[in-house]
């Protein structure tokens, strides 16, 4: 969840309350050089008051930090001079950085304080520009002695608390990339690192208390059960999937290009109001893209506090709608995740941490997911007819009924599409992000174990692992849905094992057991139903400039320039043709422009 890792670092007070920054100016750290008009100014305070109001009196804010981001127009992320000096004084004065002689990293090759100050601000400008995880695998190449398989130590710009008690200060971070020490740290040691509480709260995936956590996983596991939630509000879904065909069909009339991200994502956050949160469609309508501008972070069509007030809006729903309901209520299941917040005896901010999470991830992981498979697709026609003629055999043997829960096992290829789609393009390119529950090892440089303390940052990342030619082959780069999979990392729906988290050392895109994604069965039938209607109905080609791309190798270690993921709390592709210039570089966007053709026999 990389860009709200991002929010972290970026809106925090200063880290001694009353102290003056080196100007005189009183501008907290990584507000320097932000030209704050008296109004910026007041929004900031008027967020961070209204956190507290969260926090102290259940009052739902007015903005997110989303809405923020859109305030300061994304000027903020990269310390100055002045801050990053400060804040490594600080460090070293309380031992922080002493963990950084315990693996290789890029800190080994700071020798000067010039050097690590600059190294401080690169981390910041790779958060800022979406491009961190692919330094992280040139630093395991660089640093590390066994290429992708290696574990690296980065320094941190680490912030903690919410609202006017947000703090900062350096840290350190592990990436964690061998596949061994990878399964083993996720599944036992499940405290996360606390780094999205500004953003979250305390809900679900940022909460450090693991007993809170596990309290909130069972409140909220009923919505996501195949069978007895799922299945049922499979109607809903399938009526959108099929809304979504006449929509394509329009936007793509005469042979006009068509932005298969916006679409996607788009639909994906369709399909979580109408399907999941039981919301009426006006609504849905009314907030789709407000909400997408402000997660993605488009200045111009994002309006500050749109995203604030859809959230009100949909707190209201599911604290008001009756006709909510989930399977244990015994009526007929409607927006199952709505009711579990309706029932919910938790915090006001943690129903409100909640909500924001499924209204971001539950969609951005989703659309990017099905834009990414689109990509390959049609870098590869060849697999392209073989998913559309199994997705006509597949309405065939329907024989012009609508589709079942578990007619949806009938999709093999597809499933291995969509498998390969998230090794190649992990939606969740950064994996997890936790803190050592005790002492443990890892596997250092020379192969031996190397020790960390307990409360020790680790990022258990995916995109090394994922893009890794010792797990995966000489192929790694290449789009191969026919590679030989492990049974346990095959994604299917429809049947015994679509419960099942996808797993395996090597392979963990909704992260490993007990904190696996909860929406994760959501995701692969909504985007079963949304591919299966869209390539019985359409062929797709890449359309300029992204046909440039069709035969490029595209690997692990891009160029910031080149295009590769932007990656931003989920991995979406760069937009060639838009970006905008800020203070700290050049800042991309979300796009892939695409020909839809319908068929006409």
């Amino acid at each position: 969840m990389q860009r709200l890792s991002n929010l972290v670092g970026q809106i925090r007070p200063s880290p001694t309350a009353g102290t003056a920054s080196d100007d005189g100016s009183n501008k907290p750290p990584m507000e320097q050089g932000l030209d704050m008009t008296p109004e910026l100014m007041t929004t900031i305070m008027q967020y961070r008051q209204s956190v507290d109001e969260l926090k102290d009196e259940g009052i739902f804010p007015s903005m997110t930090i989303f809405d923020l981001q859109l305030a300061t127009k994304f000027e903020l992320g990269v310390a100055s001079e002045a801050d990053a000096n400060t804040m490594i004084d600080a460090a070293e004065k309380s031992g922080a950085l002493e963990i950084l002689k315990k693996l290789p990293g890029p800190w080994d090759g700071a020798k000067t304080r010039a050097a690590q100050v600059k190294l401080l601000q690169f981390m910041g400008f790779g958060q800022a520009t979406g491009s961190d995880i692919f330094q992280f695998a040139k630093w395991q190449n660089e640093f590390g002695k066994r290429g992708l398989n290696s574990n690296i130590i980065v320094p941190i710009i680490l912030g903690t608390g919410t609202g006017t008690d947000r703090g900062f200060g350096v840290n350190a971070r592990v990436i964690l990339s061998d596949a061994a020490d990878s399964e083993r740290i996720s599944r036992t040691h499940v405290r996360k690192e606390g780094n999205f509480e500004v953003a979250l709260y305390d809900g679900i995936i940022a909460t450090t208390d693991n007993e809170h956590w596990q309290k909130q996983r069972h409140h909220l596991a009923e919505a996501f059960m195949p069978l007895s939630s799922l299945a049922k509000i499979m109607p809903v879904s399938l009526a959108r999937a099929k809304q979504c065909t006449e929509r394509l069909a329009q936007s793509a009339a005469g042979g006009a290009v068509v932005d298969m991200s916006d679409f996607l994502l788009h639909e994906a956050q369709a399909q979580l109001q109408l399907a999941l949160l039981g919301a009426p469609e006006k609504l849905m309508n009314e907030t789709n893209e407000d909400i997408r501008a402000a997660f993605i972070g488009d200045l111009e069509h994002g309006k500050v506090g749109a995203l604030g007030d859809a959230m009100k809006s949909l707190m209201e729903l599911a604290a008001t709608d009756q006709t909510l309901a989930l399977p244990t209520d015994e009526a007929a299941v409607k927006g199952p995740l709505s009711r579990a917040v309706q029932t919910s005896n938790m915090s006001a901010q943690t129903n409100y941490g909640n909500m924001l999470l499924i209204l971001f991830a539950g969609h951005d992981t989703t659309g990017h997911t099905m834009t990414w498979l689109m990509f390959e697709v049609a870098r590869h026609p060849e697999i392209q007819i073989a998913l559309r003629k199994e997705a006509d055999a597949f309405f065939k043997k329907l024989d012009g009924r609508d589709p079942e829960y578990r007619d949806l096992a009938e999709t093999d290829l597809l499933d291995r599409c969509v498998t390969e789609t998230l090794r190649m393009w992990p939606a969740v390119a950064n994996g997890t992000f936790r803190q050592l529950q005790y002492e443990d090892t890892v596997t250092g440089p020379d192969g031996k174990p190397v020790s960390l303390p307990k409360g020790t940052f680790v990022n258990i990342m995916n995109w090394s692992r994922h893009r890794n030619p010792d797990l995966w082959g000489p192929d790694v780069d290449e789009f191969n849905p026919y590679r030989d999979f492990k049974p346990e990392e095959l994604a299917k729906v429809g049947c015994s094992m679509a419960g099942a988290n996808i797993q395996s050392d090597r392979f963990s895109p909704f992260a490993h057991a007990p904190r696996g994604c909860l929406g994760r069965n959501f995701a692969q039938m909504e985007m079963r139903l949304i591919l299966l209607y869209l390539f019985h109905r359409f062929e797709f080609k890449l359309a300029p400039p992204y046909d440039t791309l069709t035969t490029a190798k595209l690997g692990a270690t891009p160029d910031v320039h080149e295009f590769r993921g932007i990656n931003r709390a989920t991995m979406g592709p760069m937009d060639l043709e838009q970006s905008s210039q800020k203070r700290w570089g050049t800042r991309h966007v979300y796009a892939m422009k695409m020909f839809a053709r319908e068929d006409t026999q």
